[in-house]
């Protein structure tokens, strides 16, 4: 048995994917909506199968085993997912599996790892930094538990590192050291805030500054193993009580969720340095739905605010701001003795949010009639209509202005046309190929093969791979691409979940038609590159399209 297999038959692929999204029962299989980065979407197309062991999107067509879920979930290399399957199931992997490249992303992780705890020893030999850190009430419990450590020596962490068995270039990979021949810490003199992913690994570091100077915080570049747009800070750790509470708030910086801790709110995230983006997002929503925005009361703030609402907008969120007063921030707040929790409880939503940062004067008619019409606006962008419903009610009440007008002004917009989740559903549809539906049937039942064998009109033209399916079996699937063989897989479920194929009284005229598109696709595919070789002057060509013709208008094809 191979490594794929034995992990793969290791570990159950509902358990897995509940790591990741909640899951709905539908009939023998479970659905959800996608949780794979990039889709979007109202209605779940998402499915996971328990007997047949696969987890796939019929929207984006991700998925598949529980090696190529990882891979797609956690947009990571074959050997990384292979990794994280054996520290799941405790299977260990041969030592000699792996490239250079997957032993040298591993050798970061942990060099960032040993890099950490240097910086947490030496924290404690600087009283006048832990002084520091007690001044900004950051006790001995947060210290630790969000690993705050402080640069004091580049030599020493150098010679600390090499100690550890690392090489110069490894080392020189980290990104640490300004320059690897000097050894000099280029966060040195900074109390160190280690950063991790949402596995839990060291990938980064944040280095903050004791006395006045810019930058006030520098961070790690990017590397192999950390990038800033898919990591937010604090998420390994909050991940338990997000789920408890069934919220997150995302906030600006390190110190906002450090000081959130202090106050005893655990379920808080930052995305530090970087604008919210679709990784952040999908990070988030296999945790939870409900995000509170808590971003700082400045302008930049506000900015990032808007900004932040406009990327969850038709997302499937439920997302409220917390206002904070007179451009404070969250640390602020704490440490002023306020009880947070009661900001969290008037958090506003997003319409309650535009209305209250309007310039608008809600006592003056003209204005109120402006700020009507830019709310309705903001209203008719988003797509579910329980949610413009909620904000409508939501606006009249804010502007204490009828119900009824509202709603009259708001269904005299004029909407755009919107492609509904069904045309969504259709354009997927459309990328699957007929050759992949023919060979999905057969994985479903192979004694579909002999069918579609029969009914093939251009057997010379048949595409390789499935020439080799219908001369040597179904089995061949297994020389496909991983990605390749993953696709038709869920293909197969996907049909064999469907109403159609359930209710239908006719499956021979199914298999038929799915055989009758496979004909003019091998019959349009051809025809246009025979005709390119007859342009070129290819008289063979010639004859050869001719033939083609007179089959295809036999057929009926044409």
């Amino acid at each position: 048995m191979g490594i794929v297999e034995e992990l793969e038959s290791a570990i159950d692929m509902v358990d897995l994917v509940g790591r990741y999204t909640k899951l709905k029962k539908s009939g023998a299989n479970y659905k959800a909506l996608c949780p794979f980065p990039g889709h979007s979407e109202k209605t779940p197309s998402f499915m996971v199968s328990p007997t047949k062991q696969i987890a796939y999107c019929f929207g984006c067509h991700k998925g598949g085993g529980a090696v190529k879920f990882i891979m797609d979930i956690e947009n990571c290399s074959f050997r990384e997912a292979i990794e994280i399957l054996s520290s799941l199931t405790g299977i260990k992997v041969n030592g000699n599996f792996g490239n250079d490249n997957f032993k040298e992303k591993k050798n970061l992780y942990s060099l960032y790892k040993d890099a950490t705890n240097y910086y947490k020893n030496a924290l404690k030999n600087y009283p006048e930094v832990k002084k520091y850190l007690y001044d900004r009430d950051l006790n001995e419990e947060i210290i630790n538990n969000f690993n705050i450590g402080y640069s004091d020596s580049g030599i020493e962490l150098f010679s600390y590192l090499k100690s550890k068995g690392y090489e110069d270039e490894q080392i020189s990979e980290s990104q640490i050291f300004l320059d690897i021949k000097s050894k000099k810490d280029k966060f040195i003199g900074r109390v160190i805030f280690p950063i991790q992913n949402s596995r839990g690994d060291f990938v980064a570091f944040a280095g903050r500054i004791l006395d006045k100077g810019e930058p006030k915080y520098l961070n790690s570049p990017a590397s192999k193993i950390y990038d800033k747009s898919n990591i937010l800070y604090n998420i390994f750790n909050a991940r338990q009580a997000i789920t408890k509470e069934d919220f997150v708030i995302i906030c600006e910086g390190y110190m906002d969720v450090i000081a959130l801790n202090r106050g005893g709110i655990l379920n808080c995230v930052a995305v530090s340095g970087t604008a919210l983006t679709e990784k952040h997002l999908t990070l988030v929503k296999r945790l939870t739905k409900k995000v509170f925005l808590c971003f700082d009361g400045d302008s930049a703030g506000q900015k990032a605010t808007k900004l932040s609402l406009e990327k969850m907008k038709n997302e499937g969120f439920e997302v409220r701001i917390i206002s904070l007063p007179n451009g404070k921030d969250p640390d602020e707040i704490i440490s002023s003795g306020k009880d947070f929790k009661e900001f969290i409880k008037n958090a506003l939503t997003p319409i309650g949010y535009f209305i209250k940062k309007s310039k608008f004067n809600t006592e003056s008619l003209e204005d109120k009639k402006i700020l009507l019409t830019e709310a309705l606006e903001l209203i008719k962008s988003y797509s579910d209509g329980i949610e413009k419903d909620f904000y409508l009610k939501e606006l009249s009440k804010l502007l204490e202005i009828k119900e009824s007008i509202v709603y009259d002004r708001f269904n005299k917009i004029k909407f755009s046309y919107k492609k509904s989740d069904e045309d969504a559903n259709l354009k997927a549809k459309n990328n699957i190929s007929s050759k992949e539906m023919i060979i999905a049937y057969c994985l479903i039942d192979e004694s579909n093969l002999e069918f579609f064998k029969q009914k093939i009109i251009f057997e010379e033209y048949l595409p390789k791979d499935l020439k080799e399916i219908f001369e040597n079996g179904i089995e061949k699937i297994n020389n496909f691409p991983l990605e390749k063989k993953e696709k038709i897989r869920g293909i197969s479920l996907k049909i064999e979940d469907s109403e159609n194929y359930k209710n239908s009284l006719n499956k021979a005229e199914d298999l038929e038609k799915i055989m009758n598109g496979l004909n003019r696709e091998i019959f349009k595919q051809t025809e246009e590159a025979l005709k390119q070789k007859i342009n070129s002057g290819d008289n063979d060509a010639l004859l050869e399209y001719t033939k083609l013709i007179n089959k295809a208008k036999k057929s009926g094809i044409k």
